[in-house]
């Protein structure tokens, strides 16, 4: 699946759950230190401040990253 699958699928289960559908819901924590949140959300800062097309560049990188 590719990240804009991933994301679709995701925000349709949370409609699900908003509207009722208590079988889509789930929890995730995840903790990361004061250095690697800085580190992400730069790297955030920086994939949002690209065009369009070059963030799908880096979807498909990040795809073809996590199948190597």
């Amino acid at each position: 699946m590719s990240v804009h699958e991933d994301t679709l699928q995701g925000l349709q289960e949370i409609l699900d759950y908003v509207k009722g559908d208590k079988s889509k819901g789930r929890t995730v924590t995840v903790e990361l230190s004061d250095e690697k949140l800085e580190k992400r959300q730069l790297l955030w800062r920086k994939i949002n401040a690209l065009s369009d097309a070059e963030q799908e560049k880096v979807d498909v990188f990040v795809d073809e990253l996590k199948h190597a």
